[in-house]
């Protein structure tokens, strides 16, 4: 059978923008982590006593260790890519597919399923709900 997959644009959008802001949080904290931490032999224990000693300052008072920083950094990046898996609608293409309309929730049966159609109905653009396949 045929896989065809949608995506939701502000869903994409939005996990791309957190996967984008977590990884440069991390970028930026270990390429200021790295000079310092490189010429010691056991790298893993000194880069977090390096992260959980020295501290970013924000301005007006605002402080915080870079440790907090690379877990804020780290948690942005999952939590953009698990928005990323939850904006993407998987379907497969049987012979019959039974579309909904999002607005006037009316069903039609068409040959295959397409990501915009026009609803026979209130005749409008609309990316319809694909609620069942046969085959």
């Amino acid at each position: 059978m045929k896989k065809i997959a949608t995506y939701h644009m502000a869903g994409y959008a939005l996990g791309f923008a957190f996967v984008l802001v977590g990884l440069t949080m991390l970028i930026a904290i270990f390429w200021q982590a790295w000079p310092s931490v490189s010429t010691s032999r056991p790298i893993f224990p000194a880069l977090e006593q390096y992260l959980w000693i020295n501290d970013f300052d924000f301005g007006l008072g605002v402080r915080l260790k870079l440790m907090h920083l690379a877990i804020v950094g780290a948690a942005a990046s999952v939590f953009g890519i698990v928005i990323l898996g939850l904006s993407q609608k998987v379907f497969y293409v049987g012979k019959k597919v039974l579309l909904e309309c999002p607005f006037c929730k009316n069903q039609w049966k068409a040959s295959r399923a397409r990501v915009w159609s026009t609803c026979p109905y209130c005749n409008q653009r609309v990316q319809p709900k694909a609620v069942k396949t046969r085959e």
